[in-house]
């Protein structure tokens, strides 16, 4: 009986050290992953920090192009331009929709126009 208590338990052991040996082999491979990803993503930006800067300067360009169009101004300036017509827009909105529900699109003011 001890015989077979001892090979069963052998076996078992065998058996634990194998799966233990797996789970320890699969986490230092996804550690491995994890730190190529990791570096991969720290040294993409550093490889292809010339495109995505002439991308970010064409396109501050475009944004001031379309805000000031006559001349070029500073960055914090031109965040301050912006800001100021985006609420210049909003602005506008606001009192076309209060206009609209003051005169009111019934067909009863047929005789006012709206522009």
């Amino acid at each position: 009986m001890s015989i077979i208590m001892n090979l069963n338990t052998k076996h078992s052991y065998k058996l634990y050290v194998k799966r233990a040996t797996r789970i320890i082999r699969r986490q230092q491979k996804q550690r491995r992953r994890r730190r190529r990803r990791t570096n991969q993503s720290i040294c993409n930006p550093c490889r292809s920090f010339k495109p995505m800067k002439s991308k970010l300067s064409k396109k501050l360009q475009q944004l001031n192009n379309l805000i000031i169009p006559s001349h070029t101004v500073k960055l914090d300036q031109l965040f301050q331009e912006t800001a100021d017509y985006i609420v210049l827009l909003r602005t506008k909105v606001v009192v076309m929709q209060k206009l609209i529900h003051f005169y009111g699109n019934n067909h009863e003011n047929q005789n006012v126009q709206l522009l």
